[in-house]
């Protein structure tokens, strides 16, 4: 019985991370940040909990630049129009 107690006190930690690291990674990905770096945060146990509370408050940069390209694209058009 004794061997299996090791186990027993990791499984709790194992089935708390492994979801934190699937939504940091997605978030990571959604946000256009360093997916790699952010899956790896959401690994160790306590700092997953703080990244995970990062990203999702975070700025979505992906968008950002999307909407920064559309602007000049509307301000070049603005001055051609002029």
């Amino acid at each position: 019985m004794r061997g299996y107690l090791p186990f027993a006190a990791f499984l709790p930690w194992l089935v708390m991370t492994i979801p934190l690291v699937f939504i940091c990674h997605r978030l990571a990905k959604e946000k256009g940040k360093n997916v790699t770096l952010w899956t790896v945060l959401g690994i160790i146990p306590v700092v997953n909990y703080f990244a995970l509370a990062y990203l999702v408050g975070a700025a979505n940069t992906l968008l950002e630049k999307k909407i920064d390209r559309l602007l000049s694209l509307l301000e070049k058009k603005d001055e051609q129009g002029k």
